[in-house]
């Protein structure tokens, strides 16, 4: 009997896998029910033997779309992946990958700015500027960062108001 429900847990853990990426917890989660702790728990030690679950790759995968698609901060990167129940040391390890390839958080804010908003150009006006630093704020970047990023691209009196309180 144990080998049969090795089997289907087996089978079911690859049919989410070959759908998308899975932390080991998500995928713990995934497979509750459909047999006890010591079975799930031998199941996930093989995928993770084979290498078809891998919380360092999970996470450096999450980090590397969640910043070029969606602008996250690193920040806010890893309180997703801490409720993903993602390590820590594997959370800092994608982390500093993706600063090894991209830069600094400036550089980061700089290509998503590029991404989002390359077509329709950048905003000129106080409104248009305030809602770029307030959009970029929700993505989890501090007022620092984006004020330095902006410096680059922006002329210094479009900044002005922002940097001095006015």
């Amino acid at each position: 009997m144990g080998a049969n429900i090795n089997k289907m847990l087996l089978r079911r853990a690859g049919s989410f896998l070959a759908r998308r990426a899975y932390s080991r917890n998500d995928l713990r989660k995934k497979l509750e029910g459909l047999a006890g702790d010591s079975e799930i728990k031998s199941v996930l030690n093989h995928l993770e033997q084979l290498n078809l679950l891998n919380d360092d790759d999970y996470a450096y995968n999450f980090a590397l779309q969640r910043i070029r698609q969606q602008g996250w901060s690193p920040l806010k990167i890893q309180n997703a992946l801490l409720r993903h129940e993602v390590g820590l040391p594997a959370i800092d390890r994608a982390l500093e990958l993706i600063r090894n390839e991209a830069g600094d958080q400036s550089a980061l804010i700089l290509e998503y700015i590029q991404n989002h908003f390359g077509k329709k150009g950048m905003p000129r006006d106080p409104k248009g500027v305030r809602k770029l630093i307030l959009h970029l704020g929700r993505r989890g970047f501090d007022d620092e960062s984006i004020l330095g990023a902006l410096r680059q691209i922006l002329p210094a009196a479009a900044l002005q108001p922002f940097e001095t309180g006015d």
